[in-house]
């Protein structure tokens, strides 16, 4: 039998000798039952409370691909500690004809009543153990918390720690008055980025626009101090972000540094623009995700902006120029870019004898080696920002702007995935006539379904330093067949 060795510890008095100690017993018990351990997994400082564990994730893509015959860990609670994710394994594995061995347990048949019994009561116990060490320590934090102190993570701007208390950081602080005083007297986040420029926050990051979404609408800064104000994970998942009914709220046991005006009116003007733009219509972005800057490489993002007289203006805007001031490429006007876009492909489409193009692009495509170096570099960077964006919105930063960026961004991953999926598959000869039938859909389907044969036909659009635009038209088809 060929096997999988998997080990664990958490943080709560162990070591990484806590994974040396088990896999050493994990060894021995193979030995004695003429087991080949043929991988081993380890998570080091990992909860067992959910399975989100970078070496628990490996072994069951591996155990999918077949890779052993059986898993085996020291006890059940190296697996997990939460009962609901243990038999989910359990039953993932046994779907897959692979056995789970616990080198201290018995672990019987799932489909026999009295094993599943005794195993239940085995997990069991210890989900009971987290449970009554999470009440402890929530009762201990529970008691700071009532005292003002500070709880770990990163301190607001303009805030230090000192002995587990909050002390104004005077330069800071001064960032954060103007930023609230700016705010509150009518300017524009851009504005307020502009007034503060090289000023960044705790962690040493230029501030953004998601940096002063969280700074207006932090009330520390008035001297409350909350303390599981929602409840946003409950063993390390989410829990619905709803409110908690044994929140800590304590009053002036935090230095103010913004007065109840000023606070009053910026929040009476956040609340306004977030009524504004619930009722706004949203404008589509034809060309969304697929603009590259040339100077910092980020994806452009739509925009709208309305002036003192009410007219609004659509623009495509550098990523990081809109969220953070750190590009300084041009805006595009949006209009403008999709009607030479779409001027541009019609005439590509009408100008472009199908049947020669189509042979030309599968001998392309089914004489080339997939490079996904570049799409895979991607698709980290995107899914970093994902989660970021994710992290920021559970944070309470939740601004229209950051959900249309995350939609765009769950789109290009959905798009690379696809890609990469499709290229790392075992490949089959494209057919020129299936690459005919999509220039003909984009001629027949012209005026109905024009977002979609954009996407079809725009590979890439690139923005240059000097205010030109390069436009890459051809067919999307396994990520190849680009025309510029």
């Amino acid at each position: 039998m060929n096997a999988a060795a998997y080990a664990r510890y958490s943080t709560d008095h162990q070591t990484q000798n806590s994974i040396a100690y088990q896999l050493d017993a994990i060894r021995s018990y193979c030995r004695e039952h003429r087991i080949t351990i043929v991988a081993t997994y380890t998570d080091e400082a990992e909860s067992g409370t959910n399975m989100d564990r970078p070496g628990f994730r490996a072994m069951v893509a591996a155990a999918g691909q077949g890779a052993f015959d059986a898993v085996v860990i020291y006890d059940i609670t190296r697996g997990s500690r939460d009962v609901g994710d243990w038999f989910q394994f359990r039953k993932t594995m046994m779907m897959l004809g692979i056995q789970v061995i616990s080198t201290t347990q018995e672990l019987g048949d799932m489909t026999s009543g009295n094993d599943f019994l005794l195993e239940l009561l085995n997990v069991g116990l210890g989900h009971r153990e987290v449970l009554e060490a999470r009440q402890k320590s929530i009762a201990g934090v529970a008691v700071k918390a009532k005292q003002g102190k500070f709880l770990g993570g990163v301190p607001p701007l303009g805030y230090d720690i000192v002995n587990g208390n909050y002390v104004v950081n005077a330069v800071e602080a001064r960032t954060v008055q103007t930023i609230f005083e700016l705010y509150g007297a009518g300017q524009s986040y851009n504005q307020i980025l502009d007034a503060v420029t090289g000023a960044t926050g705790k962690r040493g990051r230029p501030l953004g626009k998601n940096s002063l979404h969280s700074i207006l609408t932090n009330e520390r800064y008035i001297g409350n101090y909350f303390w599981n104000k929602r409840q946003v994970k409950l063993f390390r998942k989410w829990a619905g972000g709803s409110p908690n009914p044994n929140c800590v709220h304590l009053e002036g046991v935090i230095p103010p540094i913004i007065d109840e005006a000023t606070w009053e009116k910026v929040q009476k003007r956040m609340s306004n623009n977030k009524r504004n733009a619930r009722n706004k219509a949203k404008r589509t972005y034809l060309l969304s995700g697929l603009i590259e800057c040339e100077e910092c490489g980020a994806m452009y993002v739509g925009h709208t902006s309305t002036n003192s007289k009410g007219y609004q203006t659509s623009y495509y805007v550098c990523g990081n120029k809109y969220r953070t001031r750190t590009c300084s490429a041009k805006n595009i006007n949006a209009d403008e870019i999709e009607t030479f876009v779409v001027q541009q492909l019609k005439a590509y489409l009408l100008g472009t004898d199908f049947e020669a193009e189509a042979r030309n692009i599968a001998d392309q495509v089914n004489g080339t080696t997939p490079d996904l170096k570049a799409e895979r570099a991607e698709l980290a960077a995107v899914t970093a920002q994902i989660n970021n964006g994710l992290k920021a919105i559970l944070n309470g930063m939740d601004i229209p702007e950051l959900r249309d960026e995350m939609d765009r961004l769950r789109l290009r991953k959905g798009e690379l995935e696809d890609i990469i999926d499709r290229r790392t598959a075992r490949r089959t000869q494209v057919d020129p006539k299936s690459i005919i039938q999509i220039f003909q859909y984009a001629l027949d389907n012209w005026d109905t379904d024009l977002p979609e044969i954009i996407k079809q036909h725009i590979t890439k659009i690139y923005a240059h330093t000097d205010g030109s635009i390069s436009v890459n038209i051809g067919v999307h088809l396994n990520g190849c067949g680009d025309r510029t």
